[in-house]
């Protein structure tokens, strides 16, 4: 009986420590093509999670969800927190959320005046 509850214990462990790694989605969720947004940030880059974000608003007052790259990734390619202004104007590279009254898009490329951030390089 213990030994039996033991092993349904380690399965039950073992299943719940799956669930970041399933709840990782990649792009699939972002494929409706390539999207370049140009903006004003309303939210600054956030490096904790998964992966950093921002926000930023455009031109028609959408307010963008942008998601980068891990974070010690996207700090690896010079973007960190407290760099990019709230009221500064960018333009992210990247793809957009599928659903197009979702206004999502998980970047490559960040511009801010004459930087450059690549946060997913170019392979």
């Amino acid at each position: 009986m213990k030994r039996s509850l033991l092993k349904g214990f380690l399965l039950l462990v073992l299943a719940a420590s799956a669930v970041p790694v399933l709840a990782h989605h990649g792009w699939s969720g972002n494929s409706a093509g390539e999207v370049e947004v140009t903006g004003t940030v309303v939210t600054g880059v956030r490096l904790a999670g998964a992966h950093g974000t921002m926000q930023i608003k455009d031109a028609d007052g959408n307010t963008w969800d942008i998601t980068l790259a891990p974070g010690p990734r996207t700090h690896r390619a010079g973007l960190r927190e407290d760099i990019i202004p709230v009221g500064a104007e960018v333009t992210v590279f990247g793809e957009r959320n599928e659903d197009p009254e979702v206004f999502e898009a998980k970047v490559r490329r960040v511009v801010w005046k004459d930087q450059v951030f690549d946060v997913y390089p170019p392979e």
